[in-house]
């Protein structure tokens, strides 16, 4: 009798998906660029974003705003962006030692 082979943990799952050769083609030049050619942790980081954005869509609608335009959620979307770079620069830095004058 054969032994069943036990996933290790934290395994990944495999899923089929259909795609046309221009999109499978725009997917892996973006993998290639962003994560050397790894698909599977592009579509993990784009899913991610998916869900950020769908929680500010419906955080947006239970506050009472409207709709956004394309326009005013590329500036907020900018504003994080210009947000997290400055952090990022100033989040390795120590405070500097203060010399006796």
């Amino acid at each position: 009798m054969k032994r069943k082979r036990t996933r290790r943990a934290g395994a990944t799952e495999t899923v089929g998906v259909s795609l046309d050769a221009e999109t499978k083609g725009k997917l892996k030049a973006l993998a290639e660029e962003r994560h050397n050619g790894n698909v599977s942790a592009l579509i993990s980081e784009m899913t991610e974003a998916a869900v950020r954005q769908a929680a500010f869509e419906r955080a947006w609608l239970w506050y009472g705003g409207g709709e956004l335009s394309d326009a005013a959620r590329l500036r907020i979307d900018a504003d994080l962006e210009q947000g997290w770079a400055l952090a990022r620069r100033h989040a390795g830095r120590k405070p500097r030692r203060k010399t006796a004058a």
